[in-house]
């Protein structure tokens, strides 16, 4: 059950962090099209700066998790 667990909680913690990478990185493209509307800029380029970094940590901590699991570390273990 408590492998079941981490497992589930891996491949969370893996999706969200994959989404919240590539919604950074559709942001920042985006950034292109307000340059020509003359918008506010630096409320996208903060939002879409720390979703990139946000998906990088998140998805960090998912190679961690998925390194103890490999390894049979469990004391190491995030969960």
């Amino acid at each position: 059950m408590k492998t079941a667990l981490r497992v589930v909680a891996l491949f969370l913690t893996a999706l969200i962090g994959l989404w919240v990478f590539g919604h950074g990185i559709v942001l920042a493209v985006g950034i292109r099209q307000l340059v020509g509307e003359n918008q506010e800029i630096l409320n996208e380029l903060i939002e879409s700066s720390v979703s990139i970094a946000g998906g990088i940590c998140v998805v960090s901590v998912a190679v961690e998790q998925l390194n103890c699991l490999r390894t049979h570390r469990k004391e190491d273990s995030l969960l």
